[in-house]
């Protein structure tokens, strides 16, 4: 029979428990209360925190003489008010892969990997090497073989690199 009783005592003995406060702050926890409902739920202990805490700086700026109950009612209205002001200069953060969203169109299909193939470098390579003399491909293979090359051939590619970098240049 003690079931419902025995939490009920348990939550009023917790040290977290608001039914353990005397005093002054008891009575910000009832003027804090009054304003609750104006909240979103996920956010009003962190506002009903706010306003015991803004309710005890006001009595204690005023020399720890009581505030009369128009003074805290309008000091926590102050708060919830200043809690919409933040509220709704934060931006609205929208996820592009929410549960929502289609599997096609979420921002992983629209971002490259390092697996994507990179289709204007393949275009920009293939029109590169279609232009190619057969030349530069031999010395490119002797390059990637580790075969050292010899003074004209050298002389050769040092050649087109320069007129590469030129047109690069050129085009930028």
């Amino acid at each position: 029979m003690k079931t419902t009783l025995g939490n009920q005592d348990d939550q009023n003995h917790s040290p977290l428990s608001y039914n353990r406060l005397t005093g002054d702050w008891l009575l910000y926890y009832t003027v804090a209360k009054r304003f609750e409902w104006r909240i979103p739920p996920q956010d009003r202990p962190d506002v009903r925190h706010s306003i015991m805490m803004e309710l005890a700086d006001a009595q204690n700026r005023k020399g720890g003489l009581p505030l009369p109950e128009a003074a805290m009612y309008r000091i926590a209205s102050f708060e919830v008010a200043d809690y919409w002001r933040k509220k709704k200069r934060q931006p609205d953060l929208i996820s592009l892969d929410g549960e929502d969203a289609d599997n096609d169109t979420g921002l992983a299909t629209v971002l490259p990997d390092d697996s994507a193939l990179d289709l204007d470098a393949w275009v920009d390579a293939r029109t590169f090497l279609l232009s190619c003399p057969k030349r530069l491909f031999r010395i490119a293979f002797k390059r990637v073989n580790g075969v050292a090359l010899d003074g004209a051939e050298r002389k050769y590619l040092c050649h087109w690199r320069e007129r590469e970098q030129n047109r690069i240049i050129m085009a930028g």
